[in-house]
Order: structure tokens, then C-alpha cells, then sequence
């Protein structure tokens, strides 16, 4: 892990509180149809895959059993190809993988 690593750890650690928090009482249904919800949860996807991104390669290296590249790849299409977007895909991303990438987080930052 190089200086730079923990910073961005924190920052995606941040936008999973948003997502989290936002989320918390929101079914499928209500996301589908919130237009403003899902700008705001793509926002923080494009910020975790940014912060991923950054991230040392030592780091990605080392802990390549989290997908990086999906995770980075995610960012990508939310930031240049926003109306490619699948909402239902964000809402299982938000619900299935980023909860994963949490707990590493969580463990990797103690």
C-alpha cells in the first residue's frame, strides 16, 4: 500500500455511506422510478470506480480478488455512457457487490 492508497480507500468508504444511507428504506420499485435517486447513486459509482482507479497498482496487485477492472469499468460507462445505464443492473451492483467491496474496504482500513 503506498501514501496515497488509504485516501482513497476512505473516499470510497464515503460514497458507500451515501449509497447506504440513501438507499436504506428504497425498494427496486422506487429506484426504477426515481430519476434523481439514480443520478445520485451513478454519481457515487463514478466516484468509487475514480477512486479505484487511482489506487496504487501495487494495491490492485496485491488484492486482485476484487474486481478492479468491473468496478473501474462501471465508472466508465456511468460517466461517458450514462444513457447506457440499466437501472435494475445499478440497483443489484449497489445491493449485491458493493456490500463486498465494504467489508474488504472495512478490513483492509483497520
Amino acid at each position: 500500500m503506498n501514501e496515497r492508497d488509504p485516501l482513497h480507500i476512505e473516499r470510497m468508504q464515503d460514497e458507500i455511506d451515501f449509497l447506504e444511507k440513501n438507499l436504506i428504506d428504497v425498494s427496486k420499485e422506487e429506484f426504477i422510478q426515481n430519476s434523481i435517486l439514480q443520478r445520485a447513486i451513478a454519481m457515487s459509482l463514478i466516484n468509487i470506480g475514480e477512486c479505484a482507479h487511482r489506487l496504487s497498482d501495487n494495491f490492485r496487485e496485491e488484492n486482485a480478488y476484487i474486481e478492479w477492472g468491473e468496478i473501474i469499468a462501471t465508472r466508465n460507462i456511468a460517466a461517458h455512457g450514462y444513457w447506457q445505464l440499466k437501472m435494475e443492473l445499478v440497483w443489484d451492483t449497489v445491493k449485491e457487490d458493493v456490500p463486498r467491496l465494504r467489508k474488504f474496504l472495512d478490513e483492509v482500513s483497520i
